[in-house]
């Protein structure tokens, strides 16, 4: 039976059956398109991924969300699992899509006399946000590895790798979870850990089996892949004596045109090696604002070093810290918990306009030609109203002793010394730029992608060349395998995500050709269209510029005997939509 509210049968008959389903439902709540909360519930961080799925699913239970998968299946309805909408390029929502939102799977349980770790575990739910469980935590004098922004999920951050301003001290997520317990595309509820696998049936039934390769390959493999986690156990660790945050900011160009960056990045080339103390941790920024004393862009360190200024660790970098002392600002604070740290972390803009790309890079590739690759990106004006800016997270340290087969990321992750992460952004006044600036991230991303060994899926571009070799390198075929043997329909799959070739339609794909008198990867996508497909933004209306950058439908859906949806084709109305939203919420 194939049910087209559009053609065959009205939408009340479409809307009745999902009726029928939200009701049988024990303890979640559903949102359809025409509630007031639709609205917020659907939002992404990134507001240029806006979508609207058909239904929203808030999930409390893991049975729930099993039913909510076994009816995704009966009707062929693409499933999107939501957490707290912090996904730069739209892998957790879609539209036309049931989505299935975690936000209210918030349990947390700490146990210090846990036998699986002796300073003790926290049991989280995949609703929670790092905030929430650092606050947990500290109730018990104990830290955790997790995300610096304090609104980002637990689920998409672990399953992705996961790194840290305390990374290079405790390693990274992944390498701080124990156990993950997820609900299968055919209604299995297993238990991993990183040696064994519990399973529960849909008849009742049990398993205890010696497996290495679930856990391996969840842990690192991606979020939405694999299947929908509803618990994940992570180590807990005692907490430094207290927290030091080091802030220095240099210009690129001085008021006289003298080239501070370069200076400053010849000597962070020489002190951060793999000599830099594990205690430190943070992030490097790079922008091509103006400055009042018409200096142009800046280059900041934000540094935390665990542990108190009287140590070995923090003088390692007191050359730093006395560098151009005339050239820069700097500051010190001194925390006396992580949860004092993290406070201080401020989400200045908690919506925005972003195309995002990334790089893993190492000692080697602190070359000349990166500096001034950066230099170059961040002043030069790509189009009127969008600025490029990168943020590089310190990472390497106690990373470093994990093997690179070990987990499943990328083995660059185990000898980086930076995640480096680009984002050209804009606001509402870039809106009919959309085409334009989504073109020139695209090159930006071939472009970068050379400089880096690897890069980190989270944070990634879409667009990428050869993603599968960039995301997971000499893994993936290993993720691939365990895939396939998991979900052998591919019914989880979203964008650049393991096994997602085999959905992927690639007459609707967006991705442009980048020019070829850049020098850039030697693989491109197989999705990417000729060339005489692309359009000139100026020939475009805003509204068509989205339905290009943001097509209705992106995966060909597996054809089964019951299907729903609200229309037959692409609808060209969703770009309008989309860009009348954007405007709404920015105005808000």
């Amino acid at each position: 039976m194939s049910l087209l509210c559009s053609q065959r049968e009205p939408c009340a008959r479409v809307y009745s059956i999902f009726g029928s389903f939200t009701d049988s439902l024990r303890d979640s709540t559903s949102v359809t398109p025409t509630d007031n909360a639709y609205r917020n519930v659907t939002q992404m961080r990134n507001m240029i991924r806006k979508n609207f799925p058909l239904l929203v699913v808030k999930a409390t239970t893991r049975e729930d969300v099993k039913e909510t998968i076994a009816f995704a299946r009966q009707y062929n309805l693409q499933l999107t699992v939501y957490g707290t909408g912090h996904d730069n390029n739209g892998r957790s929502t879609g539209n036309d899509t049931i989505q299935l939102n975690l936000s209210l799977m918030k349990d947390k349980v700490v146990d210090l006399n846990s036998s699986r770790h002796g300073n003790g575990t926290i049991s989280v739910g995949p609703g929670n946000t790092w905030m929430e469980v650092y606050r947990e935590v500290d109730k018990h004098g104990r830290v955790i590895v997790g995300s610096s922004t304090q609104t980002v999920g637990i689920g998409g951050f672990t399953l992705g790798g996961g790194h840290s301003p305390i990374c290079r001290y405790y390693g990274m997520a992944i390498d701080n979870l124990l156990e993950v317990e997820m609900v299968m595309a055919d209604g299995r509820i297993v238990t991993a850990t990183n040696d064994s696998v519990h399973t529960i049936y849909n008849n009742g039934s049990t398993s205890n089996v010696t497996d290495t390769d679930f856990f391996w390959a969840v842990a690192g493999g991606g979020g939405g892949t694999f299947g929908v986690a509803t618990r994940f156990l992570f180590k807990l660790h005692t907490p430094p004596e207290k927290i030091i945050r080091v802030v220095l900011i240099y210009p690129i160009y001085s008021l006289f045109n003298e080239n501070i960056f370069a200076q400053v990045f010849s000597k962070m080339k020489e002190l951060f090696t793999e000599d830099l103390p594990h205690e430190w941790g943070g992030f490097m920024e790079i922008d091509g604002l103006d400055n009042l004393f018409g200096a142009k862009g800046h280059f900041a360190f934000v540094l935390n070093h665990l542990g108190s200024k009287n140590t070995a660790s923090y003088r390692y970098l007191e050359s730093l810290f006395d560098f151009l002392p005339k050239r820069r600002y700097f500051d010190s604070k001194v925390f006396s918990t992580f949860l004092d740290y993290e406070k201080g972390i401020i989400e200045k803009y908690p919506y925005y306009l972003t195309f995002g790309f990334n790089s893993l890079i190492s000692e080697s590739n602190l070359t000349t030609e990166l500096r001034d690759y950066l230099i170059q990106s961040v002043l030069e004006k790509h189009t009127t109203y969008s600025k490029t800016t990168y943020i590089a997270t310190l990472i390497g340290g106690k990373m470093r002793e994990v093997g690179t087969e070990s987990t499943s990321v990328h083995p660059g992750f185990r000898s980086a010394l930076f995640s480096m992460s680009g984002n050209v952004a804009f606001g509402v006044h870039g809106i009919p730029e959309v085409q334009e600036i989504h073109e020139k991230s695209v090159q930006i991303n071939f472009e970068f992608a050379k400089f880096g060994n690897g890069m980190y899926p989270n944070e990634a571009g879409e667009c990428t060349p050869d993603w599968q070799k960039n995301f997971w390198g000499s893994n993936y075929d290993r993720l691939y395998q365990i895939k396939l043997r998991e979900d052998p329909d591919v019914f989880f799959t979203c964008d650049q995500c393991v096994g997602s070739e085999l959905r992927q339609n690639e007459s609707t794909s967006s991705c442009p050709i980048p020019s070829t008198s850049t020098s850039t990867s030697s693989s491109t996508p197989s999705s990417t269209p000729s060339s005489t497909s692309s359009v000139s933004s100026e020939s475009q209306t805003t509204a068509s510029a989205f339905s290009k950058v943001y097509p209705t439908s992106t995966f060909t859906p597996l054809q089964t005997e019951n299907s729903i949806s609200l229309s037959t084709e692409v609808n060209p109305q969703v770009s309008v939509w989309l860009f009348l939203s954007l405007l709404y919420f920015l105005s808000m």
